[in-house]
């Protein structure tokens, strides 16, 4: 008798758990266009909103120049850019089966965006201020004054000076020589670890300073490759990432960022942040994404591109 309720009792709570996992077939993650869906009981069109599930049955319609990414309940995204009308059924379809490493750090993203967690984020950084309209000082670059990095290049950004025109950008090596010396008009750099100059560098530090005003400047931060034996424990989930998601699309490039993050990795998430709004720069999603890693490391409340 007591195998027989315990049976009983078990097969509820494993059909109340499978109809909980089904709550969804896709949820909008990221959404630009006048976007609309129609239930599958449903006659009219009602308009598509970051958050909004979809479940069997439904239909989306997409128009104009527009952008849709969608998390699969499998976890997997799929990003959508073309005007037509889509049948959920058919995009699940795609998804193929059984749930995957993706599924993890997207879930992440999406929890992180949900507006209860971007309003306690932003209550909590409130106190970070913006670029200094006083004149030039000391230049705030985006990353730890120690920063490790496992790609083979990686963005570094910095708050931009009030009326500075160019920077100079200093590349040394460990024991201070000048490895090179080069400016730009933007408040971002690509430290390129294939550049011949750089490439037997395991170390690198770098500072940045107003051209023609060096009592601007950043200090020295340092970006320092990953070594071959600490690399092996981000090697597997890094593999499976990559041959999941396509680097061309932006959420994919959100959810690598992710999966950064979470590994302390955080110049490599820079770097995935901004290629995610290089994909999509006309999505807002991405760009607030960003903010609110900037935010959560207290470095920044905005991007200022």
């Amino acid at each position: 008798m007591k195998t027989k309720l315990f049976a009983l009792a078990f097969g509820l709570v494993l059909c109340s758990y499978s109809a909980f996992s089904q709550d969804y077939v896709f949820k909008v993650l990221a959404n630009k266009g006048e976007n609309t869906y129609k239930t599958a009981a449903g006659s009219s069109w009602e308009a598509l909103k970051t958050g909004t599930k979809l479940e069997s049955g439904d239909v989306i319609k997409t128009s104009g120049s527009c952008y849709l990414a969608l998390l699969h309940s499998s976890g997997k995204p799929i990003e959508l850019k073309e005007a037509k009308e889509y049948k959920i059924d058919d995009l699940s379809t795609q998804m193929g089966g059984g749930e995957s490493i993706v599924g993890k750090y997207a879930n992440y993203v999406a929890s992180k965006m949900a507006p209860e967690e971007r309003e306690t984020n932003r209550k909590k950084y409130a106190s970070v201020t913006g670029a200094t309209e006083r004149g030039f000082e000391q230049i705030k670059v985006f990353m730890k004054s120690t920063a490790d990095v496992y790609n083979t290049s990686a963005i570094i950004r910095w708050k931009p000076q009030a009326n500075a025109e160019n920077y100079e950008l200093t590349l040394k090596d460990m024991f201070d020589d000048v490895i090179m010396v080069t400016e730009t008009d933007d408040n971002h750099f690509k430290v390129d670890f294939t550049d011949d100059r750089l490439q037997d560098k395991d170390l690198v530090i770098v500072s940045v300073s107003v051209k023609g005003d060096k009592d601007s400047n950043s200090g020295d931060y340092g970006i320092q490759k990953v070594s071959t034996d600490a690399s092996s424990k981000y090697k597997n989930d890094l593999d499976a990432l990559s041959e999941a998601l396509d680097p061309s699309s932006a959420i994919n490039n959100l959810i690598l960022a992710e999966f950064y993050e979470q590994n302390n990795l955080l110049l490599d998430a820079l770097t995935s942040y901004e290629m995610a709004i290089q994909k999509s720069p006309d999505v807002d999603y991405f760009k607030d994404a960003y903010t609110e890693f900037l935010m959560r490391n207290q470095w920044s409340d905005t991007i200022d591109q």
